[in-house]
């Protein structure tokens, strides 16, 4: 079916004709993707494509609907053609100066929220190093009001997206940020109840191997974490017992291949205890979790 066949064409049959182009180009998840980028051009939601599926596309709908798909097929992220990703139930804009959130990395939120209700002070002081978008910097402020975080980013760019998004959610008084990289900008900074951080830990050899979509399109900079993919994580680790207070938490997303160097680094650390390794939503080792020695 081309598109110079049809004259009248309705949601279904575009939906029938991107799933078909992105299966050719063996694009993960095809009707996913065809129906976000569809949801983004008509508006609504994606139940509205099946409740109006014989709703008949403008010309105008239709022009910028195979821009999209033409993108999608280089690769691109979804989340990059629509300027959008979803993470713990908030909407983030994004762009292809930072990694798109993912779902695995919400169990760092969930992590921090659990250890700052076991607190009796009135604040919470959270370090997220490698904000990106600010998605677990912001998600967090949005869920604990006495929450005070500094979020750093090594880029510029970086941090004046997480701003804008802090700025949609409100949430920007309870957030400083600082550019650095690694634990640079807080390495002076009073101790911290958490430090958490998704920084980019692929080890050089592992690079090659990502998928096209996040290879070819989302930036180095937050993938590469060195030969060993421990260049930041090391750095955060070895100053982890001075940047937190006593029974602080440390929490850093990792790869699952470098899980034992992880463990073997903090615990060379005497003033970290209660060092395990964390699995993600979908059972892969990904993150290390420490305490700081009472």
């Amino acid at each position: 079916m081309s598109e110079t066949q049809i004259t009248k064409w309705t949601t279904r049959l575009l939906l029938d004709w991107m799933y078909g182009q992105f299966k050719t180009k063996k694009i993960d998840n095809p009707r996913l993707i065809a129906e976000m980028l569809l949801t983004h051009v008509l508006g609504g939601e994606r139940i509205d494509l099946y409740a109006h599926a014989d709703r008949i596309a403008t010309d105008a709908e239709r022009k910028t609907l195979r821009e999209f798909v033409q993108r999608a097929m280089k690769h691109e992220p979804v989340q990059y053609i629509v300027g959008t990703a979803w993470f713990f139930g908030i909407e983030f804009q994004v762009n292809n100066t930072t990694l798109i959130p993912r779902t695995c990395t919400e169990r760092i939120v969930e992590q921090v929220i659990a250890h700052c209700k076991l607190s009796t002070e009135p604040t919470c002081n959270i370090a997220d190093i490698g904000t990106g978008t600010g998605c677990i910097a912001i998600t967090l402020a949005n869920n604990m009001k006495k929450a005070s975080i500094v979020a750093t980013d090594i880029s510029n760019d970086a941090i004046e997206l997480a701003k804008t998004n802090a700025a949609i959610q409100q949430v920007d008084s309870q957030i400083s940020f600082m550019q650095g990289d690694g634990v640079d900008p807080i390495i002076d900074l009073d101790p911290f109840d958490a430090i958490c951080s998704n920084p980019p830990y692929i080890p050089d050899n592992e690079l090659a191997e990502l998928a096209a979509n996040v290879l070819d399109w989302e930036p180095e900079l937050a993938l590469s974490g060195g030969k060993d993919g421990l260049r930041v994580i090391s750095n955060i680790i070895a100053n982890a017992p001075k940047n937190l207070k006593p029974n602080g938490l440390l929490i850093i997303e990792i790869a699952s291949s470098t899980r034992d160097q992880a463990l073997a680094l903090a615990k060379e650390e005497s003033d970290l205890v209660d060092i395990k390794i964390i699995r993600d939503a979908f059972g892969d080792d990904r993150f290390l979790r420490a305490i700081r020695r009472v």
